[in-house]
């Protein structure tokens, strides 16, 4: 006689229909509904950093967007984090585009114009440079040629999944040394570039009062 599962035992969802990001997960709803009844141990590491501490409503089975939804029911309160990657030369252009701009945009309560990049939340997410530059042409879709999109999460995406529900602004120092040996990201950016890395990679931790932002280079 073949061995049954007890009845509250979540059945495995096969190892080819997993996904393996919070991005691929949006092409694999059915199997994203059965991985978030498992319990947190038998989850997918993405996954649970992707929950952090939110507890997990109740999906509905027509879901198309499972993690979208479970993020909306807990308001986004909470803990979350996000890892973006970005093309290391076109972040690198934006950040020279805010360093050699004669004036700049300010952002949300800044005073003080600086060379800055902005990262946005709204058709997906991206990097831009903050320069005022009058021979600036936008392109066909009316964006600027200073605007870099995150890997996976290009124009029509819907990062709602990963940044919560609010579209926002944050503003990034490029000129303002970050580390101790007072190296500053531009200059980051500058030597990782010389050095043959490709990729600039954004690590996010944040919740409803303040943000953190980690940058690495590879």
């Amino acid at each position: 006689m073949p061995k049954h599962a007890p009845a509250d035992h979540a059945p495995a969802v096969p190892d080819t229909a997993v996904p393996d990001s919070a991005e691929t997960a949006m092409q694999h709803p059915d199997q994203v509904r059965q991985l978030l009844t498992l319990p947190a141990e038998q989850r997918p590491a993405w996954l649970n950093e992707f929950l952090g501490t939110m507890d997990v409503p109740p999906i509905s089975d027509t879901s198309t967007n499972p993690l979208l939804d479970a993020l909306i029911a807990t308001t986004a309160h909470g803990e979350k984090k996000a890892t973006l990657v970005f093309p290391l030369d076109q972040v690198l252009a934006a950040a020279e585009h805010a360093a050699a701009a004669d004036k700049h945009k300010l952002g949300y309560e800044e005073t003080e114009a600086a060379p800055r990049l902005w990262w946005v939340k709204d058709d997906g997410t991206y990097l831009m440079s903050n320069g005022q530059d009058p021979t600036d042409t936008c392109d066909e879709n009316g964006r600027l040629p200073t605007v870099v999109h995150a890997d996976g999460w290009g124009p029509g995406t819907d990062a709602r999944s990963i940044l919560g529900g609010d579209d926002f602004r944050q503003s990034i120092e490029l000129t303002t040394p970050i580390f101790d040996d007072g190296t500053t990201l531009l200059g980051m950016l500058r030597e990782a570039a010389a050095d043959g890395a490709t990729r600039f990679t954004l690590k996010t931790t944040f919740d409803d009062e303040y943000m953190d932002l980690t940058y690495i280079t590879e």
